[in-house]
């Protein structure tokens, strides 16, 4: 009799600890820190942009940093050729960008979705054309560099598929470019670009 009642109580008790571990469980599920290794976490882009300094076209690979509640970030590097608004066509250029996004959850769950986030960005390179707009070689002095940031929207048309659809704008500096005499159109002049494109996710 004892031992069925022991065995009563055993048997109520692991039940509670039970239904309580799963309840817990599925809140930490929710909330918190989580895994980034989902549907988007590693990504390949392509896709143009267009400023009122150039245009440009960039090849990029994306991963996402880290989750943690409904809080998603991410970072992008490019590969980024861009041509100067101007009748020479030697004026390009050619460099890097990191970007860090920063939004809200971004999968793809069985039906079209759209990511929303706001972002900042670094680029780096350098000119193919000296301040006379004469050619020069392109690895050489001087270099220039893009501080900014804006807003974007990915679209989640698949599993795999995604576009891109960004708003933002910045500064665009070529170092020491005062100095060498490089036009004031190019060195620390403010820029508003538009970029749209497509990703795809590996998964």
């Amino acid at each position: 009799m004892k031992i069925n009642k022991f065995l009563i109580i055993s048997a109520i008790f692991l039940s509670c600890f039970a239904k309580l571990y799963c309840e817990e469980t599925n809140v930490n599920n929710k909330k918190g820190l989580k895994s980034p290794l989902d549907n988007r976490f590693f990504s390949i882009g392509l896709f143009s942009s267009a400023d009122s300094i150039k245009t440009s076209v960039n090849l990029e690979f994306g991963f996402k940093l880290f989750k943690f509640n409904n809080f998603e970030m991410k970072s992008y590097t490019s590969i980024v050729g861009s041509k100067i608004y101007d009748d020479n066509p030697k004026m390009y250029e050619l460099g890097f960008m990191e970007k860090l996004t920063f939004g809200g959850i971004d999968e793809y769950k069985d039906k079209i979705s759209i990511g929303r986030y706001g972002f900042a960005f670094i680029s780096f390179g350098v000119l193919s054309f000296d301040y006379d707009k004469s050619a020069k070689v392109l690895f050489s002095k001087p270099f220039y560099c893009e501080v900014g940031g804006g807003a974007g929207f990915n679209i989640n048309v698949n599993r795999h598929v995604a576009i891109i659809l960004e708003f933002g704008g910045g500064l665009h500096i070529v170092v020491d470019g005062k100095n060498l005499g490089y036009p004031s159109k190019i060195n620390k002049a403010g820029f508003g670009r538009m970029s749209l494109g497509g990703r795809y996710y590996i998964n």
